[in-house]
């Protein structure tokens, strides 16, 4: 049987507070999900190999619920009697009453419905739910800990096989994709402990729960070196570091949610499958020859002319030879408001997978940054990147940005920092169509002669012209104005407008040169 995948939500619904049987669910989710040997999920998580197997029989026969706790005989907990009932109740209304008053209600709320229960037995269950519930209470405290004894380790393997990695992340399939995440949202949750007031770092006693935790877990400082810098005595360093992991417990699902988004799907940017009836191999060779040694490639011609199988079995052929490939299809206008973003989200989850994050967390945190910013983001990435970009459906690139995200490529094509394909119906505005002619249908033999000499004749470096810097500094100037918006400036205070003057001062003297530049040279 295979062990469903289950969120957080879902495992709460499976199991409710039964931390033993969560904890089942994880051991089996390293076992089965990721494949982890049985040794090494014994070591993990401190039980024998003969409990992986029993607790393993047990869902095979069972399912989830053979991971449940088995209630215990036909007791007041099992069988829910009025006795736990009316303890239960009244806890919900006040959880700290003390046991005395508590008896006492439990017993009023019993004659009333014509029931009776030994004291004995009263203070009994109300040890065994108390117990229960501290159990619950301290599991957090203890995966946390467990989890923060791996912090230092680099990569954070060991921390993403853990038992609050995989209680936090169950979505995440890869150990050291999990460990990652989790050891950011940790960082994130000790930096959280800083106090946002307050006075000498040694001196302040609200500073402690900071020193300590990140003392001990983030730089590696042993606990006596803490201890001494702190003029604290163990006990009440002991109670300050458990104070402060409380409230790490606390902090950790908000700093969770907080992180950026995770790693991209690779699906996201994988090319489709290449046809299995391809018949335009040699078309497909002068399209390899252009992308070689120009950097570019256009293939375009009308519906059912076979351009994206010709472009899905390029890009094969380039990933055979070990090439990175970025493939991207643009939807109708129906169907997608701001094609250029979308292309710009796909080229961002390749940088992302490459490890360059930026332009990826600049979309997933939802951060505002202008367009402008994300493109210079992009820019920097594609530097001697080396990729082949496919975009297929190009017909569909149209907008404001989807032109400047396609700049910002055909710029990168023009330094060979990548390879750019652009697969339509219709040729794009700058290319000169008697070197770029429509892919032919593959039963015209005649159209296909006629295609192949003109690809063998037209030169190869065909890059997009480039655009001309005047068009650069008008865009550039557009930003600046945008940004300087007429209610902004009438609502500034003059020490701040003469500071924008002093910043302006450059621009001023680019103009003065410009000027200079065109007047014509004193007569001789």
């Amino acid at each position: 049987m295979e062990l469903p995948r289950l969120n957080s939500a879902e495992l709460v619904s499976s199991f409710g507070n039964d931390q033993a049987a969560l904890r089942r669910y994880r051991i089996l989710a390293a076992l089965l999900r990721e494949g982890r040997p049985v040794g090494e999920v014994a070591r993990t998580f401190g039980i024998s190999r003969e409990s992986i197997r029993r607790m393993r029989q047990a869902f095979e026969r069972e399912g989830l619920a053979g991971l449940q706790s088995r209630k215990r005989g036909g007791g007041h907990l099992a069988r829910e009697s009025p006795l736990i009932l009316a303890i239960r109740q009244e806890l919900s209304v006040e959880p700290g009453m003390a046991a005395p008053l508590l008896w006492k209600r439990v017993q009023a709320r019993l004659r009333a419905a014509g029931h009776a229960a030994p004291r004995s037995t009263f203070y009994r269950l109300l040890a065994q739910l108390r117990d229960a519930d501290a159990d619950a209470a301290r599991e957090p405290v203890r995966l946390l800990r467990d989890a923060l004894a791996d912090l230092l380790e680099d990569p954070p393997v060991a921390l993403g096989r853990g038992e609050l990695a995989l209680l936090l992340l169950p979505d995440e399939r890869d150990p050291l994709g999990r460990g990652r995440r989790l050891r950011d949202a940790l960082r994130a949750a000790i930096n959280r402990l800083r106090p946002a007031e307050a006075g000498p770092v040694l001196d302040d006693p609200r500073w402690r729960h900071y020193l300590i935790i990140a003392g001990e877990y983030e730089t590696g400082e042993d606990r006596a070196t803490l201890q001494e810098a702190l003029a604290l005595s163990t006990s009440t360093y002991s109670r300050a570091k458990r104070e402060a992991i409380e409230r790490l417990v606390a902090l950790l699902p908000a700093a969770l949610g907080d992180l950026p988004s995770a790693e991209p799907p690779e699906a996201l940017i994988a090319p489709p499958p290449p046809a299995d009836d391809f018949s335009h191999e040699a078309e497909l060779d002068q399209y390899m020859a252009r992308l070689r040694h120009g950097g570019l490639a256009l293939i375009w011609g009308p519906a059912g002319v076979g351009k994206l199988a010709l472009a899905a079995t390029l890009a094969a052929r380039l990933q055979a030879r070990g090439q990175k490939v970025i493939w991207h299809t643009c939807r109708p206008p129906e169907a997608e408001t701001n094609a250029g973003l979308r292309l710009l989200l796909a080229l961002a989850a390749g940088l992302a997978l490459e490890g360059r994050r930026d332009l990826w967390q600049a979309f997933g945190t939802g951060e505002a940054a202008s367009l402008a910013r994300r493109l210079d983001l992009l820019a920097e990435g594609l530097a001697g990147r080396r990729w082949t970009v496919i975009v297929a459906e190009s017909q569909w690139l149209t907008g404001d940005e989807a032109d400047r995200v396609l700049d910002v490529l055909t710029v990168a094509q023009a330094r060979r920092d990548i390879r750019l394909a652009l697969v339509g119906r219709s040729l794009p505005g700058w290319a000169e169509p008697e070197r770029w002619p429509a892919l032919p249908f593959p039963g015209d033999g005649a159209a296909r002669r006629v295609f192949l000499a003109r690809m063998a004749d037209a030169p190869a470096s065909l890059a997009r012209p480039a655009k001309t810097l005047a068009g650069t500094l008008r865009e550039r100037v557009a930003e600046l104005l945008a940004a300087l918006p007429d209610e902004l400036l009438a609502d500034m205070p003059p020490e701040q407008l003469a500071q924008l003057l002093v910043a302006l001062r450059p621009l001023d003297e680019l103009a003065e040169r410009l000027r200079a530049a065109l007047r014509p040279p004193p007569a001789e």
